[in-house]
């Protein structure tokens, strides 16, 4: 009953006709198809990197496909890098249905895509988690020699946002699946990270974001956007969003 209620707070998948075409603003992108581990096919969104520059390997959050969120690629365009934006099971136009397990097999299978199929090495690759997303990068990201993580508005552990947001119902200890430990994780990735999180986030608190970039192991860096909330960090902080993140990249190129 419990993880039933959570699934209903969690995922919010919408559906793509088969056919329907990329929107305009994700001028550029190839459509690709990912069969994953445990035989999911994924749909996602592909913009191959200029020559020597690194391929940010993006996580959404739990609502919208990768058709609406190709709207990130204009917010990252700063950073000039290559983009693969995946959806999860039963998002747009992938199979299957969302859960933890299933949105872990997808993460799996766009990493392998990435470094198989594309061809990128492992080294110029930065995962990037935005709020659900979070949760999906820390278990993909773990043990990898990465260039780097990004951590958007996310957070510590599922469990623990319940316990801020919705206190009445019983513990977050009770559940088995749909956990996303992203605190204990964290501390299984071994190259530099940047946590990013808006000061009023109304769906996951600041609170987690810190907590979140505490668990983290060094060389990391944090960037706490005054004002922001959960979906407004890169508007919130303007021109200067695309500048943080791109001196915290650069430094990582060297």
């Amino acid at each position: 009953m419990l993880e039933s209620l959570v699934r209903r707070f969690l995922y919010y998948p919408t559906q793509l006709d088969p056919n329907a075409l990329p929107p305009p603003y994700a001028a550029g992108a190839e459509e690709v198809w990912i069969d994953t581990p445990e035989q999911n096919r994924i749909h996602a969104l592909y913009w191959p990197a200029a020559a020597e520059r690194p391929t940010i390997l993006f996580f959404h959050g739990n609502a919208q496909t990768v058709f609406e969120w190709a709207l990130i690629r204009q917010e990252l365009a700063p950073l000039d890098c290559g983009l693969l934006l995946v959806d999860y099971p039963g998002y747009g136009k992938s199979h299957g249905e969302p859960s933890e397990p299933a949105n872990y097999d997808a993460g799996r299978g766009a990493f392998a895509w990435l470094t198989e199929s594309a061809g990128v090495p492992v080294g110029r690759i930065v995962v990037f988690g935005k709020s659900l997303g979070g949760g999906v990068t820390t278990e993909i990201a773990q043990e990898q020699d990465l260039l780097g993580v990004i951590l958007e508005s996310t957070f510590t552990s599922i469990p623990a946002v319940m316990r801020q947001l919705m206190p009445m119902l019983p513990g977050g200890g009770l559940m088995k699946s749909e956990i996303y430990d992203s605190q204990a994780k964290i501390k299984s990735i071994h190259v530099p990270v940047l946590v990013v999180h808006g000061t009023v986030d109304e769906i996951i608190p600041f609170e987690e974001g810190k907590k979140l970039f505490a668990a983290a192991n060094e060389p990391k860096e944090n960037y706490w956007i005054p004002g922001a909330g959960h979906n407004d960090v890169s508007y919130t902080a303007g021109a200067a969003y695309g500048q943080r993140l791109r001196a915290w990249l650069d430094a990582l190129s060297g």
